[in-house]
């Protein structure tokens, strides 16, 4: 039989103890660590993009998203005079926060681009029903309501995307999960539809869109190459950069529409790229009263 070195087994004996009394030393050290932040803790406050948002606006959380965490990422947000760039910063409640930007105006980005075409074309939307197809995060139906939209009934194909004020407003009605290529009706006929549709061509929409229209309506499109022109025309990283592309996805759009009966107003360019850095258009259409049309045209109405 193996025999036990004595030395040896007083010897693991030891290192075991160590152990034991290193491991009790580390807990005590930790908890000690712990009683001295709380302490410390107590007299301060935790900054955090809420506490920020607080200081802008109320506490609006809606906007939390969009607003807080791009103030202190930003470097938009002072403590007693010095730029914060990092949430969860401590601060003491005496310190002064100050916050050296605006509110957006719009939930995203999207509503700058609608306000741009109501601008340059003249759109009263005051009182007016509309339909947003495109909803998204919202910036179109926020821009809608900011101009006086009576009612804007918001669509989607996709779920959970709309931001808080917008899904919760009184003068909006979410429809989601739902393709407007095969919407068939709204509780109501609309005055003005606002589009802004990805990976679908317009004109695949549109016998939906005047089927919810009314006969003296209008239509603004955010008309967007990359998803409009053929594949062969689309560069790298899915970006149009011809611009005889861009002309000919316009013009064929415009001519497209304009066959559904609808008389074209102009358009521009969007103030603003596509997230990939994508020019886009607006366009604004009129429709066309049925008893304004020639006998052909009216036939395709």
């Amino acid at each position: 039989m193996p025999t036990t070195d004595p030395c040896a087994h007083q010897w693991r004996r030891q290192i075991c103890d160590l152990i034991d009394i290193l491991n009790r030393i580390r807990v005590f050290v930790v908890i000690v660590l712990q009683t001295i932040e709380m302490k410390k803790a107590s007299g301060r406050r935790s900054y955090t993009s809420s506490t920020a948002l607080e200081e802008v606006d109320g506490g609006d959380r809606g906007n939390l998203s969009k607003v807080a965490f791009w103030h202190v990422a930003l470097g938009k947000v002072l403590v007693d005079g010095r730029v914060v760039n990092k949430a969860g910063t401590q601060v003491s409640d005496k310190s002064i926060i100050e916050i050296k930007a605006e509110i957006p105006k719009y939930v995203c980005r999207a509503g700058h681009k609608l306000e741009a075409a109501i601008k340059e074309f003249g759109i009263d939307c005051d009182e007016k029903v509309a339909l947003d197809s495109g909803l998204s995060t919202g910036g179109f139906t926020d821009c809608l309501l900011q101009h006086g939209a009576s009612h804007v009934y918001g669509v989607d194909v996709g779920y959970g995307q709309v931001a808080e004020k917008i899904r919760v407003h009184e003068r909006v009605s979410v429809i989601e999960r739902t393709n407007l290529r095969y919407l068939t009706e709204l509780p109501q006929l609309v005055d003005l539809v606002t589009l802004d549709l990805s990976f679908i061509s317009i004109l695949l929409v549109m016998p939906a869109v005047v089927k919810v229209m009314k006969t003296d309506s209008t239509l603004i499109t955010l008309i967007k190459p990359q998803f409009e022109a053929r594949r062969s025309q689309v560069g790298g990283g899915g970006i149009v950069r011809d611009p005889l592309v861009h002309k000919e996805v316009l013009d064929r759009i415009i001519s497209g529409v304009e066959q559904f009966g609808f008389c074209n107003k102009g358009w521009i360019e969007s103030p603003i790229k596509g997230a990939e850095g994508n020019k886009e258009f607006l366009a604004c259409f009129h429709r066309i009263p049925v008893q304004e049309l020639q006998p052909e045209e009216a036939k395709s109405t």
